[in-house]
């Protein structure tokens, strides 16, 4: 009886931490936008990786979140990019078609994608200076981003 409780309470713990991994204009898990790379490396006990970082597109990982790289500017973290649609503040999911996203979520405009005639960028802004992306092509989701202006808006990624 008491190892399947502690075995529960593993489960448990495990579930409320995938849980708290959502995307938002804010951040992802418990980094939050704006924050500077080594305080994030303090807080989640771990390094991002590659070191050193490229000066020129420092985009870096952490193993606590597998799915989400991040740029840094400056040292801080100012965006967060999925290749696919993951869990978000909007609820939007990866089985939703860019109209069904469209109607689920109020706020949420569509602009032409820069590089893709068939693409549209969804774009949930928070503020003037925070948003939430989704890109998709031919009416499917593809990718997410959220972040700080202007780096968020960035389509390759490094400004």
């Amino acid at each position: 009886m008491k190892i399947r409780f502690i075995v529960m309470t593993a489960l448990l713990g495990v579930s409320a931490t995938a849980s708290s991994q959502v995307l938002s204009p804010d951040g992802y898990g418990k980094i939050q936008f704006g924050q500077r790379l080594d305080q994030v490396e303090r807080k989640l006990g771990q390094r991002a990786t590659p070191r050193p970082l490229d000066p020129s597109c420092p985009i870096v990982r952490f193993k606590r979140y597998p799915q989400v790289s991040f740029m840094v500017e400056n040292g801080v973290i100012v965006r967060a990019d999925a290749r696919t649609v993951v869990r978000n503040s909007a609820g939007i999911t990866a089985r939703m078609s860019a109209k069904e996203a469209l109607r689920h979520v109020p706020g949420l405009r569509s602009e032409l994608h820069k590089y893709d005639e068939q693409g549209q960028v969804l774009v949930l802004p928070k503020g003037e200076n925070k948003a939430l992306i989704v890109e998709a092509s031919k009416g499917k989701l593809t990718t997410m981003r959220a972040g700080i202006k202007p780096a968020v808006d960035y389509v390759e990624g490094c400004g």
